[in-house]
């Protein structure tokens, strides 16, 4: 049996049964790791595929000598974050995987639960948001207000509204990054979108 080095040597020189070795032997475990931040069993399978074709495309940055574990859960969980940006802008994805959660939350109880405390949560950031940047949210997220009309109410210009904007959802990210999931952050999509 070859050692790791050697397999991730052969795959950076693309041999594609040494990815295969590799594939093999972290499926399992990072399909885990993937399902712990979205629970939602699809969508974890997905990202674990997404994982190992960046992996494969970007094989020839591996170092063998260095912990490919590491860089593997890294790779993963930027492609998380990267899953969560790209939820919040893309309206197709969004609703495909709004309509996965309703199967699951229809389905099964136990989310009913999670959602009451994912309204906690979602209340809990705000409240720890500065009073100008929670205004802005509420009036263009809350309110539906234009990014115009929200800066006329608050005498502040559209920028100063935008730029407010980016750092309540950023906060409201980062706050759910400390104390939830992708799962949560799917479901503040809907409150929020």
């Amino acid at each position: 049996m070859p050692s790791e080095e050697e397999v991730l040597l052969r795959m950076k020189q693309g041999d594609e049964s040494a990815f295969t070795i590799v594939y093999r032997h972290y499926h399992a475990s990072l399909y885990v790791y993937l399902l712990r931040f979205c629970r939602i069993p699809s969508l974890a399978e997905d990202l674990v595929h997404d994982v190992f074709l960046k992996v494969w495309e970007i094989r020839d940055r591996i170092n063998p000598e260095l912990s490919f574990s590491g860089y593997l859960y890294r790779i993963a969980r930027n492609h998380v974050i990267k899953t969560i940006e790209k939820l919040a802008t893309d309206k197709k994805l969004r609703d495909q995987l709004l309509s996965q959660l309703d199967d699951i939350s229809h389905a099964q109880p136990e989310h009913q639960v999670r959602a009451k405390e994912y309204d906690r949560l979602f209340h809990e950031a705000l409240v720890r948001m500065p009073a100008q940047r929670l205004n802005v949210f509420r009036l263009c997220r809350q309110e539906g207000k234009s990014y115009d009309e929200a800066a006329f109410l608050l005498g502040i210009s559209r920028n100063a509204v935008k730029k407010h904007m980016v750092l309540s959802m950023r906060f409201i990210y980062d706050y759910v990054h400390r104390h939830g999931d992708i799962l949560f952050a799917v479901y503040l999509l809907r409150k929020i979108f």
